[in-house]
């Protein structure tokens, strides 16, 4: 459907390029956070409930790092074809002082690490999930260090997409958890559910991962397209 929304124009080869290299970056970044928390047993999957397992992850789990991308980013496009007005055409320059401020931004998240590894002392497994999710906020945190005024620029179809596809995916996900596809170990979570059934710390997850998913298309496509 949104494929068919996005228009009849073809696609040019810098949108493709920005199509495929977010799917790579996705199966790459998101590949070993997701079999380590599995490995943790943060969250597991009854074995009635796939088809084949690749390292601790089920297929259908790698698939859903594809789609849930494809999805964003098809959005992104249909959007630009409704209301080309959004467009603006920002242009991403990385200067010596881009540079800096990257370099200088490992200071901030050291101290944001020796924090997290103090909670976990004091609190215990508990914040595991929780503290998890700190695997995608430097990369989010970079990319507006890099490309802030695009983003600016865009921050209601970013605030629209994450929040569209966020709502999506945790309804979704509540009928999966209680359909029993998958479950939360209850010793790694704060707790604090959606309904009783949906931790919050996975519907962090949807919100980060679709916002993620929006920068880095965005950063990616060419200027003339964004």
């Amino acid at each position: 459907m949104l494929a068919a929304l996005s228009g009849s124009e073809s696609w040019t080869v810098g949108e493709v390029a920005a199509f495929g290299w977010v799917l790579l970056a996705v199966m790459v970044f998101t590949t070993p956070w997701d079999n380590l928390a599995a490995k943790w047993g943060i969250w597991g999957f009854p074995r009635g409930k796939y088809s084949l397992r690749i390292g601790y992850l089920p297929v259908e789990e790698y698939a859903f790092f594809i789609l849930q991308s494809a999805n964003v980013m098809l959005a992104i496009r249909a959007f630009f074809h409704f209301f080309p007005r959004w467009l603006n055409y920002r242009e991403t320059e990385i200067t010596s002082w881009t540079l800096t401020l990257l370099a200088v931004s490992i200071i901030p998240w050291l101290i944001v690490l020796a924090q997290l590894r103090w909670l976990r002392r004091r609190k215990g497994p508990r914040v595991n999930y929780a503290l998890h999710l700190a695997w995608f906020l430097p990369v989010i945190y970079a990319q507006w260090i890099v490309a802030s005024p695009l983003f600016v620029a865009h921050a209601a179809l970013l605030a629209l997409i994450t929040g569209a596809f966020g709502l999506y995916y945790t309804v979704a996900d509540l009928a999966a958890v209680r359909a029993g596809t998958w479950f939360f170990d209850e010793s790694q979570i704060t707790g604090l559910k959606l309904l009783r059934v949906l931790p919050w710390e996975e519907i962090a997850f949807f919100f980060l991962t679709s916002l993620l998913v929006a920068q880095s298309y965005l950063l990616l496509l060419p200027s003339e397209q964004r």
